[in-house]
């Protein structure tokens, strides 16, 4: 648990080193969105200039693939965690079948255990609405042809939910208190965006309502800054023009 006195004694030393060694930081993120106030109280107290740039995020480049549709997709980033998620998708498919017209497309990421991917390619042998894979090149596209997205809320698929706008369904890592995805998804979720899972739901038949209840709403059209690599490079180019002026 991060007290209060933690919390501020790494606030000040964040002020001295920034305040030391920097003359610029960047945020990759969007004010609307989440600004830094929010989990840091002292930005007033910063000397250097302080900007957002939008955030980085993956680009959609690709040409549409050829997939079933109606398409529920389903990941857990890289695949070291997040294997409740899995297994809970993969046991209620079997109640999703006669409830939803759909194919379940699930990716286990390159590294979850031969353990964990063998157990759910033996359930998919058994239902004809799973398929598992370990990975793809094009999540981004699967996501944007899908109906529904399930996956961890880690930072780079929940850029490509915001980039695509797919209906999505967002389980946030809470290990080593982490609280960053909370957060975020937590904040999606007021904004209409996203819906939550919270771990008690992890079951089959409350996930299965779950999963028919996003289905049937449309999540709310909000745009947020998405060009953080351009603007990132426009400020750092600035700032170096801004030096050799000085020199």
């Amino acid at each position: 648990m991060v007290t209060k006195q933690d919390r501020e004694r790494h606030e000040e030393k964040i002020c001295r080193l920034m305040n030391q060694y920097f003359d610029l930081l960047l945020i990759h993120g969007d004010p609307k969105f989440m600004p830094l106030e929010t989990s840091f109280s002292r930005v007033q107290d910063l000397n250097c200039e302080v900007h957002y740039t939008g955030y980085v995020a993956q680009s959609q480049l690709d040409q549409p693939l050829i997939l079933p549709q109606p398409l529920i997709l389903t990941s857990i980033g890289g695949g070291r965690f997040g294997h409740e998620l899995l297994h809970c998708v993969a046991r209620a498919s079997d109640l999703l079948k006669s409830q939803i017209p759909h194919h379940i497309q699930m990716f286990t990421g390159p590294f979850c255990p031969e353990k964990v991917y063998q157990q759910l390619e033996q359930i998919a042998t058994e239902r004809q609405n799973l398929s598992i894979e370990r990975f793809t090149p094009h999540l981004l596209q699967y996501m944007r042809q899908a109906d529904l997205s399930i996956s961890m809320a880690g930072y780079n698929t929940t850029m490509n939910v915001l980039t695509t706008g797919v209906r999505s369904l967002l389980l946030p890592f809470i290990g080593n208190d982490d609280q960053e995805q909370r957060m975020r998804s937590t904040r999606l979720e007021e904004l209409g965006i996203v819906s939550v899972i919270r771990r008690e739901e992890l079951e089959p038949e409350r996930f299965a309502q779950k999963v028919v209840t996003c289905l049937q709403q449309t999540p709310a059209s909000m745009k947020f800054d998405m060009q953080g690599v351009e603007k990132t490079a426009q400020f750092v180019r600035s700032l170096a023009r801004q030096q050799a002026i000085a020199a």
